[in-house]
């Protein structure tokens, strides 16, 4: 199996962005990061799966023969002594790498992984899956959710960390270092079906390690919404704080916002009945009707401010179940194939 790692498909976001959103990915505390090998005690099957994904790759950009001549180009225009200090400057780390606490430092130990996703385990892995103490799947995870686990049905907090990466926050990364605004074609169904896929869990919890499992497909529907919720509000609030008017980083996130705003959203709100569409949508519909994209930039912040609850609402609400309406506009494709065991 092939697979490509276009420098655009991760995002290089710089230590001091302007402004930060959701559960920032665990890179950013590596004194939280244990490393894969202690997820490899019961999740082979996964970690296999990982290995053949772009995001265990993420930290060879720069050396990679298709990607590492763009990663050299931005690194330079950013700073950077050459494209092999990526691997050191928080610059790129926080996206493109996982970065563990060992001895008073802080060193590199590979691309993005399982605590890029789902948050820094050094509190939680001995807990989630310790079945022997706490018998009760509730208690565990109820447990390690208290200790920073996000778990892939807590859909808006770990899509999160894929936002805090496939969209860019970092103006001058864009205008100047000419890093693509934001992944191209970036989406929550197509991404998480092909080759970062690994459910081996039935929707039941039991475990199902001979085969990776297909995406349920209300578990698309809530992905593909709850996705371009977020999309919104990250564009949103990278809008508010770009600076340069004319800059590629405004046009982009401005553009954005107003294909979601003008058509996207209003097509899936249509398609699930207008006015009897769930409230959560409407009335972020309406918040979002009141923006000036080429307005003051308070109230454009103010507006992704204001959605954002009705976002977690709206993702802790609903399974899917109900939008059936949206089945025709769900992206078919996948980015990459799904290993199988």
């Amino acid at each position: 199996m092939k697979h490509q790692l276009p420098v655009l498909a991760f995002a290089l976001i710089s230590s001091a962005a302007p402004f930060a959103l959701g559960q920032a990915a665990s890179t950013m505390h590596p004194e939280k990061v244990v490393g894969n090998e202690k997820c490899a005690d019961c999740h082979e099957e996964e970690i296999k799966a990982w290995k053949l994904s772009a995001h265990f790759r993420s930290d060879s950009v720069h050396r990679d023969a298709k990607t590492s001549k763009k990663a050299e180009e931005i690194a330079t225009k950013m700073g950077l002594a050459n494209g092999n200090a990526m691997s050191t400057s928080p610059l790129c780390t926080e996206c493109h790498f996982t970065r563990q606490a060992v001895g008073g430092g802080v060193k590199t130990i590979g691309g993005v992984s399982c605590e890029s996703c789902h948050g820094g385990a050094k509190d939680f892995y001995e807990i989630h899956g310790e079945k022997e103490k706490i018998p009760s799947r509730e208690e565990r995870q109820k447990r390690s959710k208290a200790a920073g686990m996000l778990y892939p049905h807590d859909t808006a907090l770990v899509a999160e960390n894929c936002f805090n990466c496939h969209i860019i926050r970092d103006e001058k990364l864009v205008n100047v270092g000419g890093h693509p605004a934001r992944s191209e074609n970036f989406n929550l169904v197509s991404w998480s079906s092909g080759e970062v896929r690994h459910n081996f869990y039935t929707p039941d919890y039991v475990r199902s390690g001979d085969k990776n499992l297909e995406t349920p497909q209300n578990r698309k529907r809530k992905l593909f919404m709850v996705g371009m919720l977020l999309d919104l509000e990250y564009s949103l609030k990278s809008l508010a704080n770009g600076k340069t008017g004319g800059g590629e980083f405004r046009k982009a996130m401005g553009n954005r916002s107003f294909a979601i705003i003008k058509k996207e959203l209003p097509a899936v709100i249509a398609k699930l009945g207008g006015d009897s569409a769930p409230a959560e949508l409407l009335e972020i519909q309406k918040i979002a009707a009141g923006v000036n994209l080429s307005g003051n930039p308070a109230d454009v912040d103010k507006a992704a401010d204001s959605i954002k609850p009705h976002i977690v609402a709206f993702s802790e609400g609903n399974d899917g179940s109900k939008f059936a309406g949206i089945d025709g506009i769900l992206p078919t494709n996948s980015k990459g194939k799904a290993w199988q065991p």
